[in-house]
């Protein structure tokens, strides 16, 4: 599961999404049985990498007539979105509109993605602050692996299925 998106420029790309969606099921199936943190860590951690794998496999997409621009690996958005600052295209503009608004899922796996490649992003994340620091709740839903963080994915994944579609009907019109 480590190869590169295929250049095919739909097939990779869905295969991905695929593997995201069977991953975030298999990850609330262990998460019904009370399987062992780590493996539910690193499940969580599977279905970003998928996710952000493709994004980043549509923005490489985009750049495929600008060689030069292809030359480097370029694994993140931001490394990609600065490398295509002069180049127009629909499938660029709207993950970069994405990852600018902070309330996209978008832009929240790219942070998250981003995070994982950190020593301690297995481990922990930061968390949003809290308006009344005094209050303390007896479960946040937006803790690591529960249920707000979970539902997060979920719509993660909707969201970069509805990306895609977007692009592709784009590059139609294009």
């Amino acid at each position: 599961m480590s190869r590169m998106v295929r250049e095919s420029q739909v097939s990779g790309l869905r295969e991905r999404l695929f593997f995201a969606q069977w991953t975030l099921r298999q990850l609330n199936s262990a998460c019904e049985l009370s399987a062992p943190r780590g493996e539910l860590l690193a499940q969580r951690a599977a279905v970003i990498f998928h996710l952000y794998s493709c994004v980043v496999g549509l923005a490489r997409q985009a750049l495929r007539g600008h060689p030069d621009l292809l030359a480097g690996r370029q694994i993140s958005l931001a490394e990609i979105e600065k490398s295509a600052a002069d180049i127009h295209s629909p499938d660029l503009m709207l993950i970069s509109e994405a990852r600018a608004d902070r309330n996209d899922a978008i832009s929240w796996l790219d942070q998250e993605a981003l995070s994982l490649f950190a020593a301690s992003g297995m481990a922990r994340r930061a968390q949003a602050p809290v308006e009344n620091a005094l209050a303390i709740a007896a479960e946040n839903p937006d803790e690591l692996l529960a249920s707000g963080d979970l539902e997060r994915l979920a719509s993660t994944v909707k969201r970069v299925q509805r990306l895609l579609d977007e692009a592709a009907s784009l590059t139609e019109e294009w």
